[in-house]
């Protein structure tokens, strides 16, 4: 049974977090409002606190062998909110929504856990904002310590984002690979978004940054990605810099898109400049340094808010491409 700390707090007057102040509590703050909402909720719907708790446990589909993290009790937080406004919407919760996923190249992995949305949320990778009774929902947790876990995602990055990729999708892919230390791994949709991005208008090939850095070679390599439906294409940290810059040069991104490229290049400079100052004898120069460098920026931007580096998922050996550079080994290569 899932345990929160107890905040003694007088029902009558109690001020619940709305949604917005929901989003920015954290630690102790988190599982004493949860604990005050469970008894709020219980003399709302007139049922036992220990029935209340064990359906908020369901409906967030907390796993009895699972410790909550703090995206999981914000979501139970929602939850009570609601149940405390509207005693109508205590119900048990409903069976698991059934979605065809994506198949080949585009697939992604089975979700840890989907449920409707109790409140209007903010994908926690492409930051969307999804309504109240919208799907949402967290993936697996990530094998490797160096990714961190993503928050409650929305319908497109759970099942579609590599599929139908869109742009915002390919450029949330750039920044998480660097943030990893990475070389960018694209499958052959991906590719096709970013060739098309490249070459739809002429002027960016005149942009200091490729002037510098000649991506017609890269234009090749992600033209045959698409031609021969490859699952993974290598993009080497030096080229995925050219091309952030690049495309920082743009006519054609809307605003989501150039707010994104701005934070993409901010960080990529800062992350080679650290502003902030951050101790390497402490950090190191890999990723925990980056991750810090992220947290301590004098300008904070939508990437640093939502941090990582996240693992947004490889296509699997099997159906990448066979001649593909392992990406340790594109990291630092160049003109890819």
């Amino acid at each position: 049974m899932v345990a929160f700390e107890t905040v003694t707090l007088d029902m009558a007057t109690m001020d619940f977090p709305a949604s917005d102040e929901i989003r920015s509590l954290s630690g102790r703050s988190l599982t004493g409002w949860i604990e005050s909402g469970v008894a709020a909720a219980a003399a709302s719907v007139g049922k036992p606190v220990e029935r209340v708790r064990s359906r908020l446990v369901k409906t967030v589909d907390i796993k009895p062998n699972r410790e909550p993290d703090e995206e999981d009790l914000r979501e139970c937080l929602r939850v009570l909110r609601t149940w405390i406004n509207d005693p109508a919407a205590y119900v048990p919760p409903a069976r698991r929504p059934k979605v065809t996923r994506p198949e080949g190249i585009g697939q992604l992995p089975v979700p840890r856990t989907v449920k409707a949305a109790h409140l209007g949320v903010s994908c926690g990778l492409c930051g969307d904002p999804v309504k109240a009774g919208e799907l949402i929902g967290r993936a697996k947790d990530p094998k490797g310590r160096a990714y961190e876990a993503m928050g409650w995602l929305c319908e497109h990055c759970l099942y579609q984002r590599r599929e139908t990729p869109r742009r915002r999708d390919v450029l949330l892919r750039v920044h998480h690979h660097l943030f990893a230390g990475s070389a960018v791994g694209l499958n052959a949709h991906e590719c096709g978004v970013l060739h098309t991005w490249l070459t739809e208008h002429p002027a960016l090939a005149a942009t200091p940054a490729w002037a510098a850095d000649p991506l017609e070679a890269t234009l090749a390599r992600l033209r045959t990605s698409v031609q021969e439906n490859k699952g993974t294409t290598w993009v080497a940290i030096p080229t995925a810099h050219t091309i952030a810059a690049a495309l920082t040069s743009s006519s054609t991104a809307s605003p989501a898109e150039a707010a994104l490229l701005s934070a993409i290049t901010q960080h990529i400079e800062e992350w080679a400049t650290n502003p902030a100052g951050v101790d390497h004898r402490r950090f190191g120069t890999g990723t925990p340094y980056r991750a810090q460098v992220l947290r301590t920026t004098p300008r904070p931007t939508l990437l640093s808010a939502r941090g990582g580096p996240f693992d947004l998922h490889q296509t699997p050996a099997s159906a990448a491409e066979p001649d593909t550079t392992s990406p340790e080994a594109e990291a630092t290569g160049h003109g890819v």
